[in-house]
């Protein structure tokens, strides 16, 4: 049973989780220089626990810069094939955010499949 929340939780008490120990490989440093940085606050792990095909990316100091894609579903642009395309290529080129600006239709449908689909950090705009 985990003993810890947020990722930042787990540092400060000094636990080096799943997470940290896929960020540190893809950044290249030990699992305990990134449980130092983000109990410091200086690394984020977005990781929400309901994402279940994110692939855990590191944001901060010292990190590899990160490749964000924009898309999402608009009055002028509504086609949710077309979109759900775009995050495959987004994907496929190795984009570890993906910023759904969806403002029209069914926008919770929407992001239920692209947060299923994609391994990539999610983000959305408030409506």
């Amino acid at each position: 049973m985990k003993n810890y929340s947020t990722q930042m939780e787990a540092a400060k008490k000094g636990i080096i989780t799943p997470e940290m120990k896929t960020v540190a490989e893809k950044e290249y440093i030990s699992p305990e220089e990134l449980c130092g940085f983000v109990a410091k606050g200086e690394v984020c792990i977005p990781c929400n626990i309901n994402h279940k095909s994110i692939s855990p990316e590191g944001i901060g100091s010292r990190m590899r810069t990160k490749i964000n894609v924009n898309l999402g579903i608009s009055g002028d642009c509504n086609n949710y094939e077309n979109e759900m395309k775009k995050v495959d290529m987004a994907v496929k080129f190795g984009a570890e955010a993906i910023m759904d600006l969806s403002n029209y239709g069914k926008t919770n449908t929407f992001r239920k499949q692209l947060i299923e689909k994609s391994p990539a950090m999610i983000g959305t705009v408030h409506m």
